[in-house]
């Protein structure tokens, strides 16, 4: 079965969702996967509620190098606790600071505790899943504008994306 990308939050994007009908015992998992041409196309591994899933070779062949490097796959950092709220005006919905780490990016633009985000880079904030996939590999140092309303007034903030700690 064939889906469009999936979005792991955790780990980053992996490029297709591939679920296979089959039965894996435990020491297969990470094994490959192979077509019917006996060609591999990924490799086998236990998704939740222990569905076969496959990690697609696009996938393995775009991290592969970062994990041989670096041994691990980076993962863009705000600092901020969010929690989704609706909003009044604009287009509806945007994202709470509920917390801010006091050393990381968020604390060094200005956010605190209260505001409200309602763009990144002036596009509104739809849905909290998006600010989540904003912050893939690619994002770490990336330059970004916050727009936030605090205590009802509207103002801009650019904050650096850094890199999520290792915890």
């Amino acid at each position: 079965m064939l889906r469009r990308t999936l979005a792991e939050y955790a780990r980053g994007e992996i490029d297709a969702r591939l679920e296979l009908a089959i039965a894996l015992r435990r020491r297969a998992e990470g094994g490959l996967a192979l077509d019917a041409g006996g060609r591999a196309f990924g490799m086998a591994v236990f998704g939740p509620r222990r569905r076969v899933l496959v990690i697609p070779t696009a996938t393995i062949e775009r991290v592969a190098a970062g994990l041989e490097t670096h041994g691990r796959i980076a993962r863009g950092y705000l600092g901020l606790g969010l929690h989704p709220v609706a909003v009044d005006g604009g287009d509806g919905s945007g994202a709470m600071v509920m917390s801010v780490d006091p050393k990381g990016p968020g604390a060094l633009a200005g956010v605190h505790q209260g505001d409200i985000i309602i763009t990144w880079n002036g596009e509104p904030i739809r849905h909290l899943r998006s600010v989540l996939r904003a912050l893939g590999a690619d994002s770490v140092g990336r330059q970004i504008t916050l727009g936030l309303r605090r205590a009802g007034e509207s103002q801009q903030v650019t904050l650096t994306i850094g890199e999520r700690p290792l915890t």
